[in-house]
């Protein structure tokens, strides 16, 4: 009878935590904050990796959600730091009525690029490398390339999306052709997958997370990619509009579409992409621009003697930063004379903005010398 009690005792104990994942041959441990929601709640979930010392104090946990119904499925991508995370999920208003499987996928390395050197030269040993995140932080380095011109580049930690420029430190002049990807993009090589289920909307489908037969057989596909490093390409909806009129109205934010900006064409005029170097063609374009470089003290770019900002897809960089850009990979290029406002401010010497090029507008999709990436998603996003 003890005995009878105490099994009695665990099923209810495991009844009553349908929010934590029972298991325990598994590496990762999910609690759900818990198992229905309706649109415009939170899912909140926390991630523990057991053993993460012998393991990897720094790993990624990708998330795959995919509604049983229609199979559609949405991507996300975490920092699993110290064994941990915990972040939210707020659902909107689109998302459908229905049950849905969130998939956790393990994956021992944090987010790092391979790439490849296509068209080396004699002296190339090296390449320096610039990461313009969305929240406006830049970092840059050098790497080295291997006999075979490969090189990787480690433990990145960014959020969203970012654009990543290569340059050579010499010859500057000439195009590079670089290929670039992520291991974590594909979900082959998971240490651990997790999938649980929940409901959105109230609905009878609760009853589903307990008898119905299709998540009992359910089964992720881990042949699925979970990102693709280079950015989807961009849809151009109006063939009527030039391509520059496209690529402003997707790419440039309010804060940058002043009147008063003189916008130029890199897409379907040649100009841009024949100069020598980015600063050389914009002392041509606006009179009385000028740049000093002093290696100690950094660079400063003047416009009639006043300190001039310099953007890069409206990130602002040190004007030194102009020197390493491929004119060839240039789409737009706006400047704004003194006087002008840009961003939250009035600069007396003015503002360039340059946009390069991405999606549909680059013609070398997979090859190039910058690159849209894709890090990992916020600690509060929003499913939709």
């Amino acid at each position: 009878m003890r005995f009878l009690k105490q099994i009695i005792f665990v099923y209810l104990l495991c009844l009553t935590h349908l929010i934590s994942y029972c298991q325990t041959d598994h590496k990762l441990t999910i609690n759900f904050n818990q198992k229905q929601f309706k649109q415009g709640d939170t899912i909140s979930f926390e991630a523990n990796l057991k053993n993460y010392e012998s393991i990897s104090k720094t790993a990624t946990l990708s998330l795959v959600i995919e509604e049983l119904k229609t199979g559609r499925k949405w991507k996300y991508r975490y920092p699993l730091i110290n064994g941990y995370i915990n972040a939210n999920l707020k659902i909107n208003d689109q998302i459908q009525d229905g049950v849905y499987a969130f998939n956790f996928l393990l994956q021992k390395k944090f987010f790092g690029l391979n790439g490849s050197l296509l068209n080396p030269l004699e002296n190339d040993a090296v390449l320096k490398y610039f990461i313009l995140t969305k929240n406006m932080q830049m970092e840059s380095n050098i790497i080295s390339l291997d006999k075979n011109n490969n090189f990787q580049i480690h433990n990145i930690l960014f959020q969203d999306s970012a654009c990543i420029i290569f340059s050579r430190p010499k010859n500057k002049n000439i195009d590079l052709k670089i290929k670039i990807e992520t291991p974590l993009d594909s979900l082959k090589e998971s240490l651990d997958t997790i999938s649980q289920f929940i409901v959105i909307g109230n609905t009878a489908d609760t009853i589903q997370l307990k008898n119905n037969q299709t998540i009992k057989n359910y089964q992720f596909d881990g042949n699925d990619s979970l990102y693709k490093t280079i950015m989807p390409a961009v849809v151009v909806n109006s063939k009527s509009k030039k391509l520059i009129d496209n690529f402003e109205k997707e790419n440039t934010t309010a804060l940058f579409s002043g009147f008063d900006a003189t916008t130029i064409d890199g897409l379907e005029s040649n100009e841009i992409a024949q100069a020598n170097d980015l600063f050389t063609y914009l002392t041509t374009k606006a009179a009385g621009l000028t740049i000093s470089i002093d290696e100690e003290m950094g660079s400063t770019l003047m416009w009639r003697k006043h300190p001039t900002d310099l953007y890069v897809d409206e990130i602002k960089v040190d004007p030194s930063f102009a020197l390493e850009i491929m004119p060839s990979e240039i789409a737009m290029i706006k400047i704004f004379p003194p006087g002008t406002t840009v961003g939250f401010r009035t600069p007396k010497g003015g503002a360039v903005a340059v946009y390069l090029k991405k999606g549909i507008y680059k013609k070398e999709k997979k090859v190039g010398s910058n690159f849209s990436i894709v890090g990992y998603t916020g600690i509060d996003a929003i499913w939709k």
